[in-house]
């Protein structure tokens, strides 16, 4: 129950600009500002939870509405993806000097695992995605090229390979 109550004051919280807009250059300063803290590893509600960014549902609204800034996002959440397959090699390296027992070790690795494959399910998911390309025909034509084949086939098999020789004159 605290924990949806935390949920939300952080989903309603006001910025310190709630009462006048941002003016460009402070959306963009602060956009560029959301971007280096998820970048850097940071979630979103988290960033948004600091008293120098705008609220978490401001932030949504502009993911939202805004096209480029929705594409630097998703840059922002590849790495800290990746910023996530570095702490999985630091908790191997942990658990091999012996700082945590293996068990501890595996669960926190699967569960880094798990956050890098949502995250970027490009690189780190485990679905496979396999392109195929169907060229649609309609069945009449393929029923007439199945036809034309099996027609050319008739004609190669009646067909006798030779040399035509001249009839003779004294065949008469």
């Amino acid at each position: 129950m605290i924990n949806r109550i935390r949920y939300m004051s952080i989903m309603t919280k006001k910025s310190k600009h709630a009462s006048k807009p941002l003016t460009a250059s402070q959306r963009a300063s602060a956009c560029s500002k959301f971007l280096d803290l998820v970048a850097s590893g940071m979630s979103a509600r988290k960033a948004c939870m600091r008293d120098d960014m705008p609220s978490y549902v401001t932030m949504w609204k502009w993911l939202k509405d805004d096209d480029d800034f929705r594409s630097k996002y998703q840059v922002a959440t590849e790495l800290r993806a990746q910023g996530i397959d570095d702490q999985i090699d630091d908790t191997i390296a942990e658990m091999r000097s012996g700082e945590i027992d293996p068990q501890t070790a595996r669960v926190i690795v699967d569960t880094y695992k798990w956050r890098a494959a949502k995250l970027y399910p490009k690189l780190y998911g485990d679905n496979q995605k396999i392109d195929v390309e169907h060229k649609v025909t309609s069945f009449v034509d393929e029923l007439k090229l199945a036809a034309a084949q099996i027609e050319a086939k008739k004609l190669e098999a009646n067909t006798i390979e030779g040399e035509l020789t001249p009839p003779s004159e004294s065949a008469e």
